[in-house]
Order: C-alpha cells, then structure tokens, then sequence
C-alpha cells in the first residue's frame, strides 16, 4: 500500500512558535539549538507521508474532535490538521504545559 504524499505547511502562529522556541534555545542551549530546530521541522516535515499517523490530543478528545492531530518531538507537540492534500501545521508547543492552559494565553493575546 503506498501512502500519497501531501504537502506540508507551515502556518504563521508555528513559525513564531517555532521562532520564540529558537531564541529561547540559543540563550539556554547554543550548542544544541540547532539541532533541536532542525528535529522539530524534520517531524514536521515527515508529515508529508503518513499524515494521518498523528493522535488526537488528549486534552481535545472530550470535545470528540478528531479533525486535530499531534505528533511528538519531546518534549514538543506539533499541533497539524489533514486538509485535502495538505498538512496545515498550526503549533509548536511545550508537551510540559497544559494545551488548554496555551490556548487560552493565545486567545486573550
């Protein structure tokens, strides 16, 4: 069974995660920032097959929405919906913090 490839795409609200993520890694950890960028937007990436492969988030399953995905690249959780032939990456997140916790700051932002 071959899996069909979709195209992967990232949202403005994941770059800046994935930016703010960035900075905060260079003042901590520059030796390993880099890589730890690069492995996020690889697992990101590797959406492109597979993409349903990803498992509801476990703060969203009371609500029976099944239309949001998530994959891990701890301790982040990449936050993605299938839409046709695409793979929307909508979030870059703390797996430590709570997701109704995030979403909510991002709302009264």
């Amino acid at each position: 069974m071959t899996d069909r490839r979709r195209s992967v795409a990232w949202t403005e609200v994941a770059v800046r995660d994935l930016e703010r993520l960035a900075d905060r890694l260079y003042e901590a950890a520059p030796l390993r920032a880099d890589r730890i960028i690069d492995r996020i937007m690889s697992r990101g990436e590797s959406l492109a097959t597979l993409s349903h492969r990803g498992r509801t988030p476990p703060e969203l399953r009371p609500v029976a929405d099944r239309t949001w995905l998530e994959v891990i690249e701890a301790p982040w959780r990449i936050l993605y919906r299938v839409v046709g032939n695409t793979v929307e990456i909508h979030a870059v997140l703390d797996g430590r913090r709570d997701l109704r916790d995030i979403l909510l700051e991002r709302m009264l932002d």
